[in-house]
């Protein structure tokens, strides 16, 4: 089932809107499809998502101007008309926007500086089209082919997100509208870009701040970022017993306990039996045990495997991603919070981006020759964290300072940029690449552009604007939540948090033996105690080995039928080879990384073949509504 819009404009033809929503047993449910247009000013708009901070849009309106504000799509008409095209791009939330411009013939398409919801577009034969589905402009096309520099790229991404930083999509033909990017079109054609949005520009402007305040004001820009999330409709939030999670549902707890959302909020915890994750409960009871307006959710998770695909039907998408071997962790999330009804699913994603510790600064003093300093700061470390001194001064100095040589060595540069399996580098090319396609498309060249976007000087600065890129899209609240009528949201990744994090001195950020002290202090008598100081949190991992193991035969029989081998990308028996001795615990967890990304690929491109002739839904599956625009 699909939950978006198509828009399309040609000159001298009407402007059409189509509208995708799912059924609604609930009519109180807050709709993520909204459409409005005005037919005195010719203007008309379509968003998907939802707009936050909408009291600040309104105040700034005539108060006239206010009363017809009925839906997001209804706010974004009149802040167009009353103020241009910049009040567009001063609107917040988690969105993707279309507005046409009936009087001076011009279509814009945008997204949040967080890529909340896709956004593409295509022009074709002076037609121009704008989707929130790749495959709905697949099927404008006459012929259909890939970009294989494009599936390069995605072999080549040794730090993950939901879709590439990139324009270019697995279509030659179909680009993708950018995060904090507007595209102003008009109907021959013509398509201009504006960046909008700057990370950048927000670095260090909080630098004379103490802990203490700067604990106080995130504080209070959490909550408001919560705030904002709990006033639609019935609210769930995921809840494992971590610190972010735990924040997320306390803050939002004390909203509805003032008054502020529906009560009750519904938390999901995926809860096991297995040893390495059994402890988790306890930090999970904790904050229930707090109580409140909470109506707990225990889901027992001991089957939800990695690579549940095979006994799940993998939900179709419209580009690969990398975290496809999840999906059983996302589904059953999503599937509890459509069984309790619920709108909006409130998650801890993004807690990690800016506030936890990564030390590369020590890697800036090695680069500066400054390697006393380096050596001094390390052992600082070491020491809180009750490690080896050398292991700091590696993994936080020397091997980002210089990545590709500690990644693979001299080795790098003699094989032509091939890794060599298990101790694959994360800019090497994996050896299961068939080196005529790996020269082809310049994979070598895209392994050191890689590591320069995320290691270049200062190399703290890149790490944080490389974690803020690598959390755009929601491939979960896309492909999982969406066709329910439900959306992820995450209040972390709001940009007034993530603004004022990377406005902080390093010295507030990273404290030795305090993990998370922004954090840390923010929630201080919020938090159970036990959570809010927890130095550890169990990892996953078993369930990646579990699943592996489990469903090999069927991804070896995946990767020896799939047609993507005639495209003469990948040697599938090396590929098969690194499986099995993957499965036994061969290779550590980011090398696993770079099979996960391969048969993520192999999954979509079989999956993808065989929507060829069906791309777009059937009219039964889903809610379609066309409005013509004669302006």
């Amino acid at each position: 089932m699909r939950v978006g819009f198509d828009v399309f404009t040609a000159l001298n033809e009407d402007t059409q809107f189509h509208l995708f929503s799912c059924h609604r047993d609930d009519p109180k449910q807050a709709p993520l499809v909204t459409f409005a247009d005005d037919r005195q000013s010719g203007v008309a708009s379509v968003l998907l998502g939802h707009l936050c901070y909408q009291d600040e849009i309104l105040s700034k309106l005539p108060q006239s101007m206010r009363q017809s504000c009925a839906s997001d799509a209804t706010i974004a008409i009149i802040v167009y008309c009353y103020s241009g095209l910049k009040a567009l791009e001063e609107l917040e939330g988690e969105f993707s926007l279309v507005l046409w411009d009936g009087a001076s013939q011009r279509l814009f398409a945008l997204r949040d500086p967080l890529g909340s919801w896709p956004l593409f577009w295509l022009v074709n034969s002076q037609r121009i089209a704008v989707s929130t589905s790749l495959r709905s402009l697949l099927a404008l096309l006459p012929e259909r082919s890939l970009d294989l520099d494009f599936i390069a790229q995605f072999i080549m991404w040794s730090n993950p997100g939901f879709e590439l930083p990139t324009e270019r999509t697995p279509f030659p033909e179909i680009k993708r509208v950018l995060p904090g990017t507007t595209l102003e079109m008009n109907p021959i054609g013509q398509v201009k870009s504006h960046c909008w949005w700057n990370w950048k520009a927000k670095l260090g402007k909080n630098n004379n701040i103490t802990l203490e305040e700067a604990g106080e004001q995130y504080a209070e820009l959490l909550r408001q970022a919560v705030k904002q999330r709990v006033q639609r409709g019935r609210i769930a939030a995921h809840l494992s017993g971590g610190m972010d999670s735990s924040s997320i549902v306390c803050t939002a707890r004390e909203w509805m306990l003032s008054g502020v959302g529906r009560s009750p909020l519904h938390t999901l915890s995926e809860v096991y039996k297995r040893p390495c994750l059994v402890g988790e409960r306890d930090y999970v009871e904790m904050v229930i045990e707090q109580g409140g307006p909470v109506e707990a959710h225990l889901i027992d998770s001991d089957n939800a495997l990695d690579f549940l695909w095979f006994n799940e039907e993998i939900p179709i998408h419209d580009e690969p991603y990398p975290y496809l071997n999840q999906l059983g962790m996302e589904k059953i999330l999503i599937e509890t919070a459509h069984q309790v009804g619920v709108d909006t699913i409130l998650t801890g994603i993004g807690g990690d981006q800016l506030l936890a510790s990564k030390r590369l600064y020590i890697a800036d003093f090695l680069r500066q020759g400054r390697w006393l300093v380096a050596l001094f700061e390390a052992n600082r470390w070491a020491y809180a964290k009750n490690q080896d001194v050398w292991s700091i001064m590696y993994g936080c100095g020397i091997q980002p300072a210089w990545p590709i040589l500690t990644g693979e060595r001299f080795g790098y540069f003699l094989r032509h940029g091939f890794g060599h399996w298990p101790n694959l580098g994360a800019f090497s090319i994996p050896p299961w690449v068939i080196p005529d396609f790996a020269r082809s498309y310049q994979m070598q060249s895209v392994g050191r552009e890689n590591a320069q976007k995320l290691y270049h000087s200062p190399i703290e600065i890149a790490a944080d604007l490389w974690a803020i890129q690598s959390s755009v899209g929601d491939w979960s609240s896309w492909n999982l939540a969406a066709p329910r009528g439900m959306h992820n949201s995450r209040p972390f990744l709001d940009p007034r948090l993530l603004s004022f994090c990377l406005g902080l001195p390093r010295s507030i950020r990273e404290i030795p033996g305090m993990p998370k002290p922004v954090l840390q202090k923010a929630m201080q008598g919020v938090l159970p105690e036990a959570i809010r100081i927890r130095t550890d949190k169990r990892s996953f991992n078993d369930n990646y080995w579990l699943g592996l193991s489990k469903h090999l035969p069927q991804l070896e029989t995946m990767v020896q039928t799939s047609a993507i081998c005639e495209l003469g990308i990948f040697d599938k028996s090396q590929l098969i080879r690194v499986m099995h001795q993957a499965a036994v615990g061969i290779g550590d967890m980011p090398t696993c990384g770079r099979i996960n990304i391969t048969l993520s690929l192999i999954a979509w491109f079989e999956q993808m073949s065989k929507t060829w002739h069906h791309l777009l839904e059937k009219p039964t599956e889903i809610h379609c509504i066309n409005y013509l625009l004669q302006i």
